[in-house]
């Protein structure tokens, strides 16, 4: 890996750590709550491209596996990957990876749309759906039932995937993104 590109890594966790600093959303009929920081997983995916997306976003969760308190609410160690919400952080490498390769693979797609479009399928659908297994899977619930309860994370999702589509178009527009 190059310097530019450990660069560019270590700029996404940094962004991605930040990104936990906005206050968690509890909901009360779940044990996951709403985080700001899915937004950085659809960053690291559009910004940095699939490999790259998929490294910055695996060192940050092995900086939260030692016990650095990066993930929203202060929260880090070994013990979040055993709990309710240890699907949806291990999906998120993935996610990235998956964002990343659509970005790149959709070059048909107007720019804008490219990088909603990879959001939403890489970042909201795959995310939520490893997501809900994990957590059904976990509380011995039946997957349906689980799944139903996360489309309360789906208006804040959506708002993320706009965010972050806006964000990267004029990041790609500007030719500030090292895979445009």
């Amino acid at each position: 890996m190059k310097l530019k590109e450990m660069t560019y890594c270590a700029l996404m966790i940094a962004i991605i750590a930040c990104l936990g600093l906005i206050p968690l959303i509890t909901i009360p009929f779940l044990p996951v709550p709403i985080s700001f920081q899915t937004a950085g997983i659809m960053l690291a995916g559009s910004c940095l491209g699939r490999k790259l997306g998929f490294w910055s976003v695996t060192l940050f969760l092995l900086l939260v596996a030692v016990g650095l308190p990066l993930l929203a609410g202060f929260r880090g160690g070994v013990g979040v990957f055993f709990g309710p919400t240890a699907g949806y952080l291990i999906s998120w490498p993935f996610c990235a990876y998956v964002i990343g390769w659509l970005v790149k693979h959709l070059y048909r797609i107007p720019l804008f749309w490219r990088f909603a479009v990879a959001n939403l399928i890489g970042g909201m659908l795959l995310m939520n759906l490893v997501g809900a297994g994990y957590l059904a899977w976990q509380s011995n619930l039946p997957f349906t039932q689980v799944l139903v309860s996360s489309l309360v994370f789906l208006p804040g999702d959506a708002l993320k995937t706009l965010i972050v589509a806006v964000v990267a178009d004029q990041l790609a527009r500007h030719r500030l993104l090292p895979h445009f």
